[in-house]
């Protein structure tokens, strides 16, 4: 079993070299909610992405927050300039209700969690992902729910 998880830990290690052909990045997100995304590499194969969203899309509430995740990123062996990426990360928002002429609003806080797909375009400095997770809030609608983006960023 121990050489197991040595071997599985040596492949993530030869996997995860160069996992990324940039420093930094900024983009859009492109999906629920909407939103700017900065990423910020760490080390190769290590970053912190910071996520600003604005969820417009249910009836009746909009909900302003605003998301940080540690990201461990790398390289998919057979595909040049593709890579994947997971990692925790924990949101804190307002939600802001409006039912005829009454406005509440709420705080909220939650953890979460992202899976996805990154492609660097060659020659370009653009960078490509389509990610999705869980997130479980703790105050307003308390629950489990599910969100993904497709996301454009500027590399840098």
């Amino acid at each position: 079993m121990r050489k197991f998880f040595f071997i599985a830990l040596l492949a993530t290690v030869a996997v995860g070299v160069n996992a990324q052909d940039y420093n930094s990045s900024l983009g859009l997100r492109l999906g629920r909610p909407l939103g700017l995304s900065y990423k910020k590499f760490v080390s190769p194969s290590n970053a912190f992405e910071v996520i600003a969203d604005l969820d417009i899309f249910q009836k009746h509430t909009t909900k302003i927050s605003g998301s940080g995740f540690y990201l461990w990123q790398w390289n998919l062996a057979d595909v040049p300039k593709l890579s994947w990426f997971v990692g925790p990360g924990a949101s804190a928002g307002v939600f802001v209700t409006k039912v005829n002429s009454t406005t509440t609003s709420d705080f909220n806080v939650s953890l979460d969690g992202l899976i996805g797909l990154e492609y660097k375009i060659p020659k370009a400095p653009l960078a490509l992902s389509a990610d999705f997770g869980p997130r479980f809030y703790f105050m307003h609608d308390a629950g489990f729910y599910w969100g993904g983006a497709l996301t454009v960023r500027y590399t840098f």
